[in-house]
């Protein structure tokens, strides 16, 4: 089994957290006022997906170094989806139907919610949380054209960085076109997906870090300083720009809170390299890399069932809320999403453990990947 790298383990855990409080955030305004406090917390969460996205473009081209290597690694992806996340989806969808059955006394078993089944398998549109899975399955079908591009040449490293850059510059001026409200161009149309542009970003990282000997403090220090930075130039403009555009046009629910925005590729990017600096300071055979290891394997699990633990609590998160009179300052609403993140972090993580589990028993008999 090939070894885990905690650094990118840490990330994982980081990722969930900030896709729980993505799950259960509190509104930033009430009617004209915007509660600051709450906007800086979200506009932070918003680097959730990002995270993930980054992850997986960090290992996603790894077995492709050229063209002869895509058929190949194209069928061990298709395997490894197949067993690692399309399935345990599938399980957890009837885990989830089932569970609702019972919680919520549907009349009998056939008026129970099939469809969430349907529109995940046939319509590849689940309605919640899931849509990240779909998205995924589209970077595995896409894969052959990605990796053709994702290789560590210097032709296709400068055909790579040129497409990216033109996708970047459209993300630009569809972010300047939305400050100003203009409606001149429908640029994102023909660009890469948000989603796409952080994948690749996630390989551009995965050969950036190799510059940086992480056994040397100051190359530790010197990748966490160019990640704060990164990631504080970034977070400047998204809240800025929120709170401008709130005061001129009461614009609430603002593109630049969200992964759909130019300055989220900076601060995704930046709290990535942050976290990643961090990570390196763990000795990857010590105690504290076995936990973090362990934690982030089960990440995934955790996605899925976090959203289920979430409905269930919403009562006590409410509590939680006025425990912290209101969660309206910077400090308050940190104390209302950090202690709920965590809680809902290790009620679903109990769930998740012994779901991943039984999984890899099953479905490990069934496909054996090398």
């Amino acid at each position: 089994m090939k070894k885990k790298n905690p650094s990118i383990e840490l990330v994982r855990i980081v990722a969930i957290l900030l896709v729980i409080m993505a799950h259960s955030q509190l509104g930033v305004s009430f009617g004209e006022t915007l509660v600051k406090g709450r906007l800086a917390i979200s506009t932070m969460i918003a680097d959730d997906v990002p995270l993930f996205l980054l992850v997986t473009g960090f290992f996603f081209f790894g077995r492709v170094k050229q063209d002869s290597d895509i058929a190949a690694t194209f069928k061990y992806k298709l395997k490894s989806f197949a067993k690692t996340i399309y399935i345990p989806t599938i399980l957890f969808i009837l885990i989830s139907i089932i569970y609702r059955y019972f919680a919520q006394s549907v009349p009998s078993l056939a008026d129970a919610d099939w469809d969430y089944l349907g529109r995940f398998v046939f319509r590849l549109s689940p309605g919640d949380h899931l849509w990240y899975i779909c998205t995924y399955m589209s970077f595995v079908f896409f894969f052959p054209m990605l990796a053709f591009i994702c290789q560590d040449s210097p032709e296709k490293n400068k055909l790579r960085r040129l497409l990216l850059a033109v996708a970047v510059g459209g993300a630009v001026i569809a972010d300047v076109q939305y400050f100003f409200r203009m409606s001149m161009l429908d640029i994102e149309k023909y660009l890469w997906g948000y989603c796409t542009i952080f994948l690749i970003l996630g390989y551009e990282l995965s050969l950036w870090v190799k510059k940086f000997d992480l056994q040397q403090m100051p190359q530790r220090l010197k990748l966490a300083a160019v990640g704060a930075g990164l990631y504080l130039a970034g977070f400047m403009v998204k809240f800025g720009a929120q709170i401008y555009m709130f005061e001129q046009y009461n614009y609430g629910n603002n593109r630049f809170r969200w992964l759909q925005c130019t300055p989220c590729f900076v601060t995704a990017v930046g709290m990535f390299l942050l976290v990643y600096a961090i990570g390196s300071l763990v000795k990857k055979e010590g105690k504290l890399a076995l936990v973090i290891n362990f934690f982030g394997s089960c990440t995934f699990a955790i996605y899925l069932f976090h959203q289920l633990v979430i409905n269930e609590t919403g009562a006590w998160r409410n509590s939680l809320v006025q425990t912290f009179s209101g969660s309206e300052t910077f400090l308050t609403a940190a104390g209302y999403y950090g202690g709920y993140a965590l809680a809902v972090f290790f009620t679903t993580f109990v769930v998740a453990l012994v779901f991943k589990l039984a999984v890899d028993n099953s479905v490990g008999r069934i496909f054996k990947i090398k």
